[in-house]
Parts: C-alpha cells; sequence; structure tokens
C-alpha cells in the first residue's frame, strides 16, 4: 500500500506544477440548518456536515469544469459528469480514493447513503474496478479528529483536489468584531497546466456561497 501510494504521489509532483488557494468558510448557516434538519430524521438518515461539503464541491465543479476533468497526452479534457474521488482511511494503514459515480446527479441524502456505503466496502475490500479508476475530482476531509487545514496532493490524471480541515471554533470578524463561529478551512491544489490561482480562489467562493445557502444544496 505504502509503495503504491509513494509511486502515486512521486510521478504527481514530479509530472504536475502544483499550486494551492486555501480560504476559510464560515459554518454557522450550514451547521444550523442541519441540525434543524437532523431534528426530524432518524438517526439512520441524519447527514453529517461531510454530505455538505461534498454536495456544495460538486456543484462548484459543474460550474466551473476546469477543476473536473483528466489530463492525458493530448491535454486536458473535461469531465460531463462528476465522478468524485473520496479519500479514505484504511483501519491497517494507507489510503484508497475510490469514486462516487454521477456524484452531481445525487441529492444529500442519496449522497450520504453514497459515502457511507463507499466507506463500509473500501474497509471490507469490495469495491469495483471503474471506482478506482473513474474519479474525476478527489475530496479528503479530516473530519472531526483532525488538525485545522491540510495541503493534498493531485491524483494523476485529475487535475484538482480539495481538502477540508477539521470543522471547529474560528476566530472570524463579524460587523467589525471578533466572534468565535463553527468554520472549516479548505485548500485547493491545483494543476497550473490548466487553471490558475484566480480560478482556483473563484472555485473556493463558488464552495463558500453554496454553503451559505444550505437549503439549496
Amino acid at each position: 500500500m505504502r509503495k503504491a501510494i509513494a509511486a502515486a504521489m512521486a510521478r504527481s509532483k514530479r509530472e504536475i506544477p502544483h499550486y494551492y488557494v486555501t480560504h476559510t468558510v464560515d459554518l454557522a448557516a450550514a451547521t444550523d440548518w442541519l441540525a434543524a434538519t437532523n431534528a426530524a430524521r432518524p438517526p439512520e438518515a441524519r447527514l453529517l456536515m461531510g454530505a455538505l461539503l461534498v454536495k456544495a464541491l460538486v456543484l462548484a465543479a459543474k460550474d466551473i469544469p476546469a477543476m473536473n476533468g483528466h489530463f492525458g497526452p493530448e491535454g486536458f479534457r473535461a469531465s460531463d459528469r462528476v465522478h468524485l474521488g473520496l479519500a479514505v482511511a484504511l483501519r491497517g494503514g494507507g489510503l484508497a480514493a475510490p469514486a462516487i459515480l454521477d456524484a452531481d446527479t445525487l441529492n444529500l441524502s442519496e449522497l450520504m447513503a453514497a459515502m457511507r456505503d463507499l466507506t463500509t466496502r473500501v474497509r471490507a475490500g469490495r469495491l469495483r474496478s471503474s471506482e478506482m479508476s473513474a474519479a474525476t475530482l478527489t475530496f479528503s476531509g479530516l473530519g472531526e479528529g483532525g488538525v485545522e487545514a491540510m495541503a493534498g496532493i493531485i491524483v494523476p490524471p485529475q487535475v484538482a483536489l480539495l481538502t477540508a480541515g477539521s470543522p471547529q471554533p474560528m476566530a472570524l470578524v463579524r460587523d467589525g468584531a471578533v466572534v468565535a463561529r463553527p468554520a472549516v478551512t479548505l485548500t485547493l491544489a491545483a494543476d497550473h497546466r490548466v487553471s490558475d490561482g484566480r480560478l482556483g480562489a473563484r472555485f473556493l467562493r463558488e464552495i463558500d456561497d453554496r454553503l451559505q445557502a444550505p437549503e439549496a444544496l
């Protein structure tokens, strides 16, 4: 596992000119909406913040196709669909990032179910070959037990990867005052052959804007 990861990531750093942009997103609106929505759902149907982050990411990728596709010998080819790679930590160590196929067609409940199903099957070793090779964009989230932020390495032949630190209270300035708000720090790693920092920044702002209106996700 470590040898396979090392080979893929070394290739990525050799061949892909990475650039990084980071943005902290206020999650107050998303947290409040999530609490109200989950109050009316049975435990097995409740949503996690990760599902909202993924949904906002998928919608942003539809709006900005330069982040979603593959770079090959003939250059970049954008994908019409978003096959979202989901980084999953394996219990025995290592990492896998199989794809939620056609993630752009799923609503929040379907996306949450797909994330749970994929995580379970990754750890049980029951993935389909298409799920291991089809991803057009990857998301890696640290969940509740991680640190504030991390920067990732793009999975070839993809051209972008979004990482999310652990959602946690942060000091943000609102109306001229410093207040504690639930927030998450997002970091985009993107391929400079396909996009630049201005477009990467717009991509993160698209995700932020969507998380400020969680009822529309």
